[in-house]
């Protein structure tokens, strides 16, 4: 199977070798599967869970397990993009670099903020009973918890679309054509 792409440029048949698009293809993957993931939690199964269940708390317990699948999921998936930037790292203007990088940080950070701030969480639901300990302070933490998760959600749909640019670059340079955000 051929997964080269070749349309023609100028009456010459170009040809973008198979490994960046398997790249691509994975990179797409792992972002709809991490981010889609959380979204589709968010916005699907927690208020569909809070429905059934008739109680926040409860559903409350439920996310306290799968949050802790998500940020392991998150922590592999920043080793996996780690490698898609590095793999395109030298095709990137410095702008793009800088662009990739900063949102990988601040998924990196997040990610880092999301571990430390899961257990300080924990320490006020008791599994046994479906008890919660100092609401007050429980907010307190879930909040900077939702502002974690948040800020990473933004800074991975800002650096899907940067990817998207730096796609479009190569494959104008690499069809003869000379954009904004080109390397050159």
């Amino acid at each position: 199977m051929d997964t080269n792409v070749s349309p023609k440029v100028g009456g010459q048949r170009r040809s973008i070798p198979a490994h960046p698009l398997w790249r691509r293809y994975c990179y797409i993957l792992l972002m709809a599967a991490w981010m889609g993931g959380f979204t589709f939690y968010a916005l699907i199964v927690i208020p569909t869970a809070e429905r059934v269940l008739d109680s926040m708390r409860d559903t409350g317990f439920i996310t306290q397990q799968v949050t802790r699948w998500l940020n392991l999921i998150g922590a592999g998936a920043l080793l996996i993009l780690l490698w898609f930037l590095a793999a395109d790292w030298r095709t990137q203007s410095p702008r793009m670099r800088f662009g990739m990088a900063a949102t990988w940080c601040l998924m990196l950070l997040t990610q880092a903020g999301l571990f430390v701030v899961h257990p300080l969480i924990d320490r006020f639901l008791e599994l046994q009973g479906h008890k919660l300990h100092n609401y007050e302070q429980f907010a307190r933490m879930h909040t900077v918890y939702l502002v974690f998760a948040t800020v990473q959600w933004s800074a991975a749909l800002l650096q899907i679309w940067l990817m998207l640019m730096v796609w479009r670059a190569q494959d104008g340079e690499h069809f003869g054509c000379v954009g904004p955000f080109s390397a050159r």
